[in-house]
């Protein structure tokens, strides 16, 4: 009997572990099924995936090697760039796309940086001020402790009446923040993080303004009244029934998908 007992321990500890399927979840009102695993996310549309991380890999290397000589010698060239999946509201993902390397040049390079992109439309579509009215994301940003920190005109920045104008009369100070270059930023590099009561935080990021600061990244939380039109998405985020919510990424094991590439000798001719 104890034979047998050891016998069935030794063949559950061989068997396998079953293989982790994939989440996949389809957005409301739309032909968009996202699949997302511990090492890829993907939106297909009609079997065509119409986002994805992993399929960059080849852009990534093409990005650094065109226009680049065979014979060239590139052995102290190296190249890594990294997407962190931050929250899934409806068609629209944010994540965290952070690069350097040194590719020749006077000096290495390095970026961080919030990116959201509305699977339907492309990349460059989706635009915070669509969404929520420009005067309640100017008031969340006047009203913002870290960016009055950096008035660089306090008169500017009180009688503001767009999002751009506002930015404009801000200064870099010793933090390095680019917000003079921060229009896009707010339009396109957030991310949702959390609902408060009829309220979802929102968090946008800034790049650096001077090449000694590089690789630096500034985030500025903003509370922002949820549009009805939004709400049954950020409702089912929230809920984790379609996508999640960057306060969730960690629990639902949201995906890091990494690249990196490394220089050669050169190719006698």
């Amino acid at each position: 009997m104890l034979m047998s007992s050891v016998v069935m321990v030794a063949l559950l500890a061989a068997t396998p572990a079953p293989k982790t399927q994939p989440l996949t979840w389809k957005v409301t009102g739309s032909d968009v099924t996202f699949e997302m695993s511990s090492k890829d996310l993907r939106a297909m549309r009609d079997g065509k995936e119409v986002f994805g991380l992993q399929s960059r890999k080849k852009g990534f290397v093409d990005s650094i090697t065109e226009g680049v000589d065979a014979t060239q010698d590139t052995t102290d060239w190296e190249a890594s760039q990294s997407f962190n999946v931050l929250s899934v509201v409806g068609p629209w993902v944010s994540y965290e796309d952070s690069n350097g390397g040194y590719t020749g040049g006077a000096h290495p390079y390095a970026s961080r940086i919030y990116v959201t992109e509305d699977v339907t439309k492309g990349k460059d579509a989706f635009n915070l001020l669509d969404v929520f009215p420009e005067k309640d994301v100017l008031k969340a940003l006047k009203a913002d402790g870290y960016v009055r920190k950096f008035m660089g005109d306090p008169k500017a920045f009180e009688s503001a009446k767009t999002v751009e104008a506002l930015l404009a009369s801000l200064e870099a100070g010793e933090d390095c923040v680019g917000f003079e270059y921060g229009l896009d930023n707010v339009k396109r590099s957030v991310a949702f993080h959390h609902v408060e009561g009829d309220k979802v935080a929102v968090r946008i990021s800034f790049g650096y303004a001077a090449e000694m600061c590089r690789g630096n990244m500034y985030v500025v939380g903003l509370l922002l009244p949820i549009p009805a039109s939004l709400q049954p998405a950020l409702e089912r985020a929230r809920t984790r029934q379609e996508g999640f919510l960057m306060k969730d990424a960690k629990a639902v094991k949201a995906p890091t998908v990494s690249f990196k590439w490394d220089g050669a000798k050169s190719k006698k001719p």
